[in-house]
């Protein structure tokens, strides 16, 4: 039988490790899940957005690298789909990523800039007549945000849901829940910065006021796992969108001022699946 040679086999191995460890990403997946707890609509009206963005990445990435993008705005199916179908990759709320980041092994990679700001600005708003202390305040708060309530409670009030004075509820429509404060069936309302602004163009406004404010991340862009090189493929073509004129209607779509680097601050927000407080 004939022999190969050391020299051969030290050449062989040299090719398998050029082969696995290659920066080639061909045959591999950037499957995507946009998942936005208490955004109103259903998955299915979402979905031409999600094929919109994939057919985009699509396209600057080559076909070497299958893209399909799944929307949620329901916490039960949004775990389901981590669990049984894991993507590479996410567009998620604050709110999910502080209780899910350390379970589904979340690294903030880019950041959304909804109306074109690094920060999202939280506001609890109640009727004029009420205290002006939070403390003070009792009954229900009602925000879209407030879905993953024990993460919601630390992240703008800095303590767990059971040490609040009232019970935080998620919605999915956050003008109902103004027009409940206004009538006092509601307590208060919890409004993102993009809501409040709009809020400002309506009458309502001046049936209300702001008693908490709380400055925290935008919407993280995150990859699920241990980052590769396709994740700063993607980066970089995230952080490229503004630019690009291609983009532009997308870019409203997904209802984003173009995607800026990762929130320095974002990894302070993971909370502890086991702690008992707030964040480590």
């Amino acid at each position: 039988m004939k022999q190969i040679r050391p020299v051969s086999i030290l050449f062989l191995i040299a090719m398998a490790i050029f082969v696995w460890s290659g920066p080639a990403i061909s045959g591999e997946t950037l499957d995507f899940a946009v998942i936005q707890l208490g955004q109103p609509g259903t998955p299915q009206e979402a979905q031409p957005v999600m094929d919109a963005l994939a057919a985009y990445l699509q396209k600057k990435i080559g076909p070497d690298v299958k893209i399909k993008g799944r929307y949620f705005n329901e916490l039960d199916p949004a775990l389901d789909f981590l669990h049984n179908t894991p993507p590479v990759w996410g567009i998620v709320r604050l709110g999910f990523y502080s209780e899910q980041a350390s379970r589904f092994q979340m690294t903030g990679i880019a950041s959304t800039r909804p109306g074109g700001y690094n920060k999202d600005i939280w506001r609890l708003v109640v009727k004029r007549d009420a205290p002006e202390d939070w403390k003070s305040l009792r009954g229900k708060v009602l925000g879209n945000m407030l879905f993953e309530t024990d993460a919601a409670a630390c992240l703008l009030f800095g303590v767990p849901p059971a040490q609040l004075p009232f019970t935080l509820a998620g919605t999915f429509r956050p003008l109902r829940s103004l027009r409940r404060v206004i009538k006092g069936k509601t307590t208060g309302a919890v409004l993102d910065r993009a809501q409040y602004e709009a809020l400002k163009a309506l009458p309502l406004v001046n049936k209300i006021k702001v008693v908490h404010t709380g400055e925290l991340p935008a919407s993280p862009v995150v990859w699920f796992g241990t980052p590769d090189e396709r994740t700063k493929r993607l980066t970089a073509i995230l952080l490229g969108m503004k630019e690009d004129r291609n983009a532009e209607t997308l870019l409203k779509l997904l209802q984003t001022d173009g995607f800026g680097p990762a929130d320095k601050d974002l990894p302070r927000f993971r909370r502890d699946e086991k702690a008992t407080g707030c964040f480590p």
